[in-house]
C-alpha cells in the first residue's frame, strides 16, 4: 500500500552486523539476504582457516557460488561491505586477535550466532565445544560490545526432545552447562567415553544435548543482554530466495530424494504417517529477521519457534516421498541412475536393514568390482556409506511425532504490512509441493551433479528402460519364489 515501508529493513540501515557460521547453510543465506534487502553498513564475518585455504579464499569461494549470482549481477560492489574476522568458535575467545576484538566491541550493533555442528554422531566433547562453548564465547563478546542492540541465537526446535509440545519459552537444560563445559575443557581430568555416557544419560544424541546447554547459557543472559532464541525445525532447501531449491549437501533431507532418484537408496526407515515439521531455509532466515524486528519493537517475546504451520500445509512424510517419486519419475529424472527409483518406507528396523543389504550393499559391491576390473576407482560403496550416514542422521526427525507451538510467531504474520510480507515470506499457504520438489531436484541436477538441462530427454528415455527392467526383475523374483515354494511343498507331500 502507498506510504508503507519495510520496517524490518530499516533496523539494519547503516548498522554493523557480526555473523558466526558465515560459511554454513543458513549463514550464507543470511548474508545474501542482508546484502540484497537491507542497507546494512558492514557485515563482519567470522571465518576460520580451513586446510590449505585462508579465510579470504574461503570467502571468495562463498561469493562465487550460484547462490550469490543474482546479487553479483545486480550490485557487485555490495560485497565490499563484508569484512573477514579470522577466528574459530573452537578456540578460546573465538581465536580473534586483540585488534579485531576491539573493533567489534566498538562497532557491532547486531550479532547473529549460527555457527554449530548439526551432526548427531559427533563425540560429546566436540559437540559441546562447538555448540555450547562456542555460544559462551559469543555471549562473552556480546557483553563487551558497547552498542549492541540484539544478540540472535539460532537454536533448533529439537533441543528439548522430551517435551511433548515445544512451546515458545525457555526450558531448563538437562545439566548445568557450566559444569559440563568445565568437565569437557578440564586438562587435569581428561574426558573419557564413560564420562560422555554418564553426561548424556537418556538424551538421544550429542547434538540435542549440546544445543540445549547452549540455550541454557543464553537464558542466563536474558535481562542482562538484548537476546532472543530462534528455533527452526528441520531446515530444507530454499523455496524462492535467492534461488529456488538451494541446499548445502547430501547429508540433509534432500539426500533421500537424490539418493532415491539415482536408484541408490532402496529403503528409508521412518514413520511415514508422522507429520513433517519442515521449514525452507529462506523462510527460516525470514522468520529470524521478523523475530528480531518484533523483539526490538515490542520487547514482549524472546523465544520464537519457526516451522511451516500445519494451518498452512498439513502433510506427512509418506505424502512428501510419494510426490517426490512422481516428480523424479516423470519430470526431473537424473542421468546416470543405478536403478529405477522405487524404494520402500518402513518402520521395521530388520526389514529396512534387509532391504539395505540386499538392494544397496550387494549391488554396490558388484558394481564396484566391475569398475575395478575395468580399471576405474570404486565409488558406489562409498556413496552408499555417505547417503546412509545422512539417512541415519535424518531418522531422528522422521521416526517420532513432534508438536511445535507457534502461536506467537503466527501472530507476527498479521502485524506485517504488504511490503514486509513480500520481502520476508513466512507463510506457506497454497504452496505447490510438486513444483517445490521439482526446483530442488533441478538444483541438484545442475549444481550438485553438473547435469545440463539438454540431458533431461535422455534421462527420461533411460527411466523408461529401467522401469521395464525393474518390472522384469520383480516378476522374475516372484516367479522364482513361487517355483521354489511350490517345489518344496510338492516334495514335502
Amino acid at each position: 500500500m502507498p506510504g508503507e515501508i519495510d520496517r524490518i529493513s530499516e533496523l539494519f540501515k547503516d548498522k554493523n552486523v557480526f555473523i558466526s557460521g558465515a560459511s554454513g547453510f543458513l549463514g550464507k543465506i543470511l548474508i545474501e539476504k542482508l546484502l540484497r534487502v537491507t542497507e546494512v553498513k558492514t557485515l563482519y564475518l567470522l571465518i576460520r582457516q580451513k586446510k590449505n585455504k585462508s579465510p579470504k579464499d574461503r570467502l571468495i569461494d562463498i561469493f562465487n557460488h550460484v547462490l550469490f549470482s543474482t546479487l553479483k549481477n545486480k550490485n557487485p560492489d555490495v560485497f565490499k561491505k563484508c569484512i573477514i574476522i579470522q577466528g574459530d568458535v573452537l578456540e578460546t575467545n573465538l581465536g580473534i586477535i586483540e585488534s579485531d576484538r576491539i573493533l567489534l566491541q566498538n562497532k557491532i550493533d547486531y550479532i547473529f550466532h549460527s555457527a554449530a555442528t548439526t551432526r548427531f554422531d559427533e563425540t560429546l566433547k566436540y559437540s559441546v565445544q562447538i555448540n555450547t562453548v562456542g555460544t559462551k564465547y559469543m555471549l562473552d563478546l556480546a557483553n563487551e560490545c558497547k552498542n549492541l542492540k540484539l544478540f540472535v541465537h539460532i537454536s533448533t526446535a529439537f533441543a528439548f526432545p522430551k517435551e511433548q509440545i515445544l512451546y515458545e519459552k525457555c526450558y531448563d537444560p538437562p545439566a548445568d552447562p557450566h559444569e559440563i563445559v568445565k568437565a569437557i575443557c578440564s586438562k587435569e581430568n581428561p574426558f573419557t567415553v564413560d564420562m560422555e555416557q554418564a553426561m548424556l544419560a537418556d538424551c538421544p544424541n550429542t547434538y540435542t544435548f549440546s544445543k540445549s546447554l547452549a540455550e541454557g547459557l543464553v537464558k542466563e543472559q536474558m535481562g542482562k543482554l538484548p537476546v532472543i532464541i530462534v528455533r527452526p525445525s528441520v531446515v530444507i532447501p530454499t523455496y524462492k530466495e535467492p534461488i529456488p531449491g538451494f541446499f548445502n549437501n547430501l547429508q540433509s533431507p534432500m539426500g533421500i530424494f537424490v539418493g532415491g532418484g539415482k536408484g541408490v537408496i532402496r529403503s528409508v526407515f521412518m514413520d511415514s504417517k508422522a507429520s513433517a515439521n519442515l521449514v525452507p531455509a529462506d523462510s527460516a532466515i525470514n522468520g529470524i529477521l521478523v523475530s528480531s524486528w518484533d523483539y526490538l519493537t515490542t520487547k514482549q517475546q524472546q523465544v520464537f519457534n519457526i516451522s511451516i504451520p500445519h494451518e498452512d500445509i498439513k502433510i506427512n512424510w509418506e505424502e512428501i516421498i510419494e510426490i517426490g517419486k512422481e516428480v523424479i519419475n516423470t519430470k526431473v529424472p537424473f542421468n546416470g541412475i543405478i536403478w529405477y527409483p522405487n524404494g520402500i518406507l518402513t518402520k521395521s528396523r530388520w526389514w529396512h536393514n534387509f532391504n539395505i543389504f540386499l538392494f544397496q550393499i550387494i549391488p554396490a559391491l558388484f558394481l564396484d568390482f566391475l569398475l575395478i576390473c575395468l580399471g576405474y576407482k570404486p565409488v558406489l560403496l562409498g556413496i552408499n556409506r555417505r547417503l546412509l550416514k545422512g539417512q541415519e542422521m535424518f531418522e531422528y526427525y522422521t521416526t517420532k511425532a513432534w508438536k511445535i507451538d507457534m502461536k506467537y510467531f503466527m501472530s507476527l504474520r498479521r502485524r506485517m504490512n504488504e511490503i514486509e510480507k513480500k520481502n520476508y515470506q513466512v507463510e506457506a499457504e497454497n504452496v505447490n509441493i510438486a513444483n517445490y520438489l521439482k526446483d530442488c531436484l533441478m538444483y541438484a541436477r545442475r549444481h550438485i551433479f553438473n547435469e545440463t538441462d539438454d540431458m533431461i530427454p535422455a534421462a527420461k528415455r533411460n527411466m523408461k528402460i529401467f522401469f521395464v527392467l525393474d518390472r522384469i526383475v520383480k516378476i522374475g523374483f516372484f516367479v522364482l519364489v513361487f517355483y521354489y515354494t511350490y517345489t518344496f511343498l510338492f516334495r514335502s507331500i
